[in-house]
Formats: structure tokens, sequence, C-alpha cells
């Protein structure tokens, strides 16, 4: 059973969300409002960039 939770806990999928996390906390002085904010905005920022470039290759746009 550990070395189950062991390969679960440090695999990058796991491990990479929570130091990108921890990294906007102590940029914002572990405010949780403040880092909520980031995360989301970043969240919609990045689908925002993902919908263009569908929008774009499904019309064959140059940009």
């Amino acid at each position: 059973m550990r070395a189950i939770i062991e390969r679960q806990l440090y695999h990058p999928a796991v491990v990479l969300p929570m130091v990108s996390l921890i990294q906007i906390m102590v940029q914002v002085d572990f405010n949780l409002s403040q880092a909520g904010f980031v995360v989301a905005t970043s969240g919609a920022r990045a689908a925002l960039q993902r919908s263009r470039e569908l929008i774009c290759s499904l019309h064959h746009c140059d940009a």
C-alpha cells in the first residue's frame, strides 16, 4: 500500500500542480483569495488561448 501511495504522490501530474500552487502562494504572501484569483485568471487565459488555437486551426488562420 505504501508503494502505491508513493508512486501516486511522486507522479508529475500531482507534483507539478502542487509546486505551481506553492509558487503562487509564496508570490501573494499566502493570501488564499489572491492565489485563487491568480489561478482563475491564468486558467481563463489558458482556456482562451486554446480556444483561439482551435478556432484558428479550423479556419486555417496564419496568425
